[in-house]
């Protein structure tokens, strides 16, 4: 088939280095967070003070805590000790997207 980009090993390369850089920019991002909501020991307090009802509170310090362990073992800071399923823990975010 001669339609459309075909396989090849510069193709191959390209996308690999591409999806490492998105990679990166988004563990980089995910890192800024948490240390942005926990940097002063107090996730809760930080949430709390920017408007969130404590349940409301708890509720997105756990999924700032699941994005963060993401980026944990990314950089070689966490491991994951058990089979968890970042996906579905997060799917709550997706907005129906």
């Amino acid at each position: 088939m001669t339609v459309g980009q075909q396989a090849s090993s510069a193709v191959i390369d390209q996308t690999l280095t591409s999806l490492a850089l998105q990679l990166r920019v988004v563990m980089e991002k995910l890192r800024n967070l948490n240390t942005q909501v926990n940097g002063q020991g107090n996730g809760t307090a930080y949430l709390e003070a920017l408007g969130y009802s404590s349940t409301d509170a708890a509720a997105a310090l756990n999924l700032v805590g699941y994005m963060s362990n993401q980026q944990g073992v990314y950089f070689g800071t966490a491991t994951v000790s058990s089979a968890f399923n970042f996906d579905t823990a997060l799917s709550v975010l997706w907005a129906g997207q």
